[in-house]
């Protein structure tokens, strides 16, 4: 019997698999859109998201100097618990290069105010990302607009419709609960990869299921095989548990371009 649970991930795994192959082979290039796509890639490689993935690597930088110092505080002051606490959050941000969204009700004190300062800081960053990184979609959609055009004119639809999903995903991010909407590479902490996609009609689809999602509280509850409990950590970002299903494994988002 304890073979059961390995034998589900791996069938999961298999069918993740699959569903990767099926969609790289039904996908289509748009020769016209492959210049433009790097340009718009190499500009806001260089203008944006370069300065803001040193920013925040010296965020973790400071934060990491940060609990160093809380950690050497607590040990010379014979705080056991609260010496390994920031010795386990120390080797966590080493590993993960990131902070966890939410704190368990253990979570000790002073370590929730400073991931607290921390998150506050990287908001603001992916904040400033956003703000900037907007113009840049903005005049990289109008350069398509003729493209679209074009290939519907010449009876091209399937790759008008391609560009022109190109152009959806640039448009500002709806504000709210709807935030999330579009298109997210996830990883689970079991290796599970997936494609997952947000819809405004609050359903998501992964391969070719479709679950349910509600949001409350600043989370988003989602509902299918397995239930899942994720939060935005940042317009591009999110990460979170599973509540049904494999429960306790973790899942990590980042938006697709």
């Amino acid at each position: 019997m304890k073979t059961i649970p390995a034998l589900i991930l791996f069938l999961s795994s298999m069918h993740a698999l699959a569903a990767i192959h099926a969609q790289e082979a039904q996908e289509k290039v748009v020769p016209e859109l492959v210049p433009l796509q790097a340009d718009y890639d190499s500009k806001s490689k260089a203008q944006i998201m370069q300065p803001y993935e040193n920013a925040m690597a010296d965020l973790n930088a400071k934060y990491l100097a940060t609990l160093e110092n809380s950690r050497a505080s607590a040990q010379k002051t014979g705080k056991l618990d609260d010496a390994l606490a920031y010795k386990a959050e120390i080797e966590s941000v080493v590993a993960s290069k990131s902070v966890p969204s939410t704190d368990d009700a253990d979570t000790q004190d002073g370590l929730k105010k400073l991931r607290s300062a921390y998150r506050t800081a990287a908001g603001k960053l992916s904040q400033e990302k956003g703000r900037k990184l907007q113009p840049l979609k903005d005049a990289y959609s109008r350069v398509l607009d003729p493209l679209v055009i074009r290939l519907t004119k010449e009876g091209r639809l399937e790759e008008a419709q391609i560009v022109k999903a190109r152009q959806d995903r640039l448009k500002p991010l709806p504000s709210g609960p709807l935030k999330i909407v579009g298109k997210w590479n996830t990883t689970q902490s079991n290796d599970l990869k997936m494609e997952m996609t947000f819809n405004k009609d609050y359903t998501y689809n992964y391969w070719k299921d479709t679950g349910k999602f509600s949001y409350k509280g600043g989370k988003y509850l989602l509902v299918h095989t397995w239930d899942w409990e994720i939060k935005l950590t940042d317009d591009d970002t999110f990460d979170g548990v599973c509540t049904r299903g494999e429960v306790g494994v973790k899942i990590h988002g980042e938006r697709m371009p």
